[in-house]
């Protein structure tokens, strides 16, 4: 029993759950959920729930780092600080996970919604060249891209992450 109380007032035990949450949540979203759902949705579904999904999992994401940062071992941020293979990795997720969260994601939302309303609408017909068409599919792919992107990197910082953790941990703190 006092082991125990020891574990639980022990900063590891949250912060490897915190980090475990956002690993786990960064590839389940990008490789199962987001996959699954454009299989399974018609398209004006798809776009209605990610518009609805996507804010949350990038706040997700950068509260998530933030946790693990805060519950850095043994000392919490104190510890961090010292250990710039820890920092870096989680700087690059949180601010990665920032700029798609305030930026890019909602730049990909809009953009998504103004090219499904171009192709959708009649006043497409009027568009002869398809010139806002085209500029609506090139603003979609470059923000979308840039958002894949930034989350690729987040999940590549994160998973780095791990490994300096576990560095920390096999070396005794």
């Amino acid at each position: 029993m006092e082991s125990f109380l020891k574990t639980v007032g022990n900063l590891l035990p949250y912060h490897l759950l915190s980090y475990g949450a956002l690993l786990g949540t960064e590839l389940y979203q990008s490789f199962i959920n987001t996959k699954i759902c454009y299989q399974a949705l018609p398209m004006k579904e798809f776009i209605i729930l990610q518009k609805r999904l996507f804010p949350v999992y990038f706040g997700t994401q950068v509260g998530l780092t933030a946790l693990t940062a805060a519950t850095h071992p043994p000392y919490s941020i104190l510890s961090l600080i010292q250990d710039p293979w820890s920092v870096a990795p989680l700087a690059v997720a949180g601010l990665t996970g920032c700029l798609n969260w305030f930026i890019y994601g909602p730049r990909t939302t809009t953009a998504t919604l103004v090219r499904r309303a171009l192709q959708e609408s009649e006043n497409a017909d009027a568009d002869s060249d398809g010139s806002k068409v085209q500029r609506a599919n090139r603003t979609f792919s470059r923000n979308h891209a840039m958002a894949i992107h930034l989350n690729a990197i987040a999940m590549v910082a994160t998973v780095f992450y791990g490994f300096s953790l576990s560095a920390t941990l096999l070396a005794g703190f």
